[in-house]
């Protein structure tokens, strides 16, 4: 056993990792409770994830905390305006599902048509958020690079939406799942998704990083 805890094993990499990911998750939560802040947290939680997915030494409260404080004000150029997408989209949703927009067939476009542009945004969001913890640039710039990649990585954009989703579909295939899904989410939910979604992302990054020095 204490073989398997010595520094520098596999499992002690997995285990170091797994805490600092509790860690991350906890405080980006807490960041986000705040509803305006939650762009720079997930920004700061998105640079430490790939940081960890790259194996890179660090301490990972103190990145966290630097992202988030230096992405905090350019965060809310973008966020806001996804903040105010979603609830319009949600209104629309509500009503199509309460019949509010006329009959089954306008509903169901209705319900379609926010359905596709919310995975349309988050798709743009999930290339945006570690652009913006990477890179120097321009909201506009960041935005449209964003699309860029998400579009042009389709796989790879489509992979990282499923990743978002997944506790959700889990949560409602089968009911009997929703608490420890509910405790996964709490512990560890929100950082673990990112740290995948860095897996996926990390040969597109590296290569934009290695472009830009």
């Amino acid at each position: 056993m204490a073989g398997l805890l010595s520094p520098g094993t596999p499992f002690y990499r997995a285990w170091s990792s797994a805490a600092d990911l509790v860690l991350v998750n906890v405080v980006t939560l807490v960041a986000c409770l705040p509803v305006v802040t939650a762009g720079a947290a997930l920004t700061a939680c998105a640079r430490v994830t790939m940081e960890v997915a790259r194996e890179e030494e660090g301490y990972v409260l103190r990145t966290w905390w630097r992202s988030f404080r230096g992405n905090l004000v350019q965060s809310l150029a973008w966020w806001l305006p996804a903040l105010a997408l979603a609830a319009v989209g949600g209104s629309a949703f509500v009503l199509a599902g309460t019949g509010a927009a006329g009959g089954a067939g306008e509903a169901g476009v209705v319900s379609g048509l926010v359905i596709a542009g919310s995975a349309a945004i988050a798709g743009v969001l999930v290339w945006l958020v570690p652009l913006v913890a990477f890179f120097e640039n321009t909201v506009a710039g960041h935005v449209s690079n964003a699309v860029r990649l998400a579009v042009g990585g389709l796989g790879r954009t489509v992979v990282c939406l499923a990743v978002l989703v997944a506790p959700a579909v889990l949560a409602a295939v089968l009911p009997a799942s929703r608490i420890a899904v509910a405790w996964f989410e709490v512990l560890l939910g929100t950082a673990f998704a990112w740290y995948l979604i860095a897996l996926v992302q990390r040969g597109v990054i590296d290569r934009l990083r290695d472009a830009a020095r």
